[in-house]
């Protein structure tokens, strides 16, 4: 296999070379065979099989993996970080490519029914201006983000249809695996809380000074709650600590039924309620059952996954621009 660069390979390139591919064993090699120069070329970071990732492609998934590692606009990423960023993008892109192409050989669709369903799910609980604040938060617009979510959608079925379904998980290896990590299966102090989210601090204050004169926390967040859950009464169910974002970490040290002072996020105005608290315990088999057959089947699926890539990788061509991801 080789890779092949549209100018003189340099010394820098060739590092680059090895730390996309020391980084992720999803990005693919090449096959043999030439591709053609192609017009407006320094528009384009990729090509995979022909298909082109475009200079807009990566920049957006830049700005968007800036934001799913809360790295702020004025923040400057060091050259290791930039590198590791950037090589998990391209890697991203590539393999997003293959499995798009892979989809349309095996003639694997998503229809309009399935689609319409999925972006239903999607945004179940949210009303229209939470949704679209949620979206303008992230920086990507409906249509960008459907796009990504039929994508989405397109490579799971395919693997769902080519990988998952091949494989099954045994009683005897859920039983072996249990006993050889006990130490796993140990339930964190949990807490249930009810949720009310608002868009501005006056309208929290309001609904606050409400709660205070004793007015239900549940009847509230069904009639002002923004947030998924508000139509269930704000009952976000149990978790454990660090299964919620930072911002929320308050929350559990509130005692049973007292409800916490407003807190802002970038997401809006919250307040919680703990109606309910589990102490720390070890987990039983049967309840441990379902995880661990999860664990097990995530990596089956990741093994024949990674090993049917590379089946594809060895089918596939991909020209690299070093030069134009530098410049980005």
């Amino acid at each position: 296999m080789k890779i092949k660069l549209m100018k003189t390979e340099r010394i820098k390139s060739f590092f680059q070379w090895v730390l996309i591919f020391s980084f992720s064993s999803l990005l693919v090699g090449c096959g043999s065979g030439e591709t053609d120069e192609i017009e407006n070329g320094a528009d384009v970071v990729a090509i995979v099989n022909k298909e082109n990732i475009t200079r807009e492609d990566f920049q957006n998934e830049l700005r968007w993996s800036k934001r799913k590692y809360r790295v702020e606009k004025n923040d400057t990423l060091d050259p290791n970080q930039s590198v590791w960023l950037k090589t998990n993008i391209l890697n991203e892109l590539i393999q997003e490519s293959l499995l798009r192409q892979e989809a349309v050989r095996q003639d694997i669709k998503v229809s309009s029914g399935e689609f319409e369903k999925y972006l239903d799910q999607a945004k179940e609980g949210y009303k229209e201006n939470t949704f679209q604040r949620a979206l303008d938060i992230e920086e990507i617009s409906r249509s960008q983000w459907e796009g990504k979510l039929k994508t989405h959608l397109l490579i799971k079925k395919l693997i769902a249809e080519v990988i998952n379904r091949k494989i099954e998980i045994s009683d005897e290896q859920l039983l072996d695996y249990f006993k050889q990590h006990m130490e796993e299966f140990q339930k964190g102090e949990q807490v249930r809380t009810l949720h009310i989210m608002v868009e501005t601090e006056d309208e929290a204050r309001r609904i606050s000074k409400l709660i205070r004169k004793g007015k239900s926390f549940s009847e509230l967040a069904k009639q002002h709650s923004t947030s998924p859950e508000g139509k269930t009464g704000g009952d976000m169910g149990y978790y454990e600590a660090g299964q919620m974002p930072k911002w929320f970490d308050d929350v559990f040290k509130l005692k049973v039924n007292k409800v916490s002072d407003i807190i802002r996020t970038p997401f809006g105005v919250h307040i919680f309620k703990v109606v309910d608290k589990k102490p720390e315990r070890k987990m039983s088999f049967e309840e441990s059952k379902k995880k661990i057959h999860t664990t097990l089947l995530h990596e089956a699926q990741e093994q024949a996954f990674h090993a049917w890539v590379e089946e594809i990788k060895k089918k596939s061509e991909i020209i690299i621009k070093y030069e134009i991801l530098e410049a980005i």
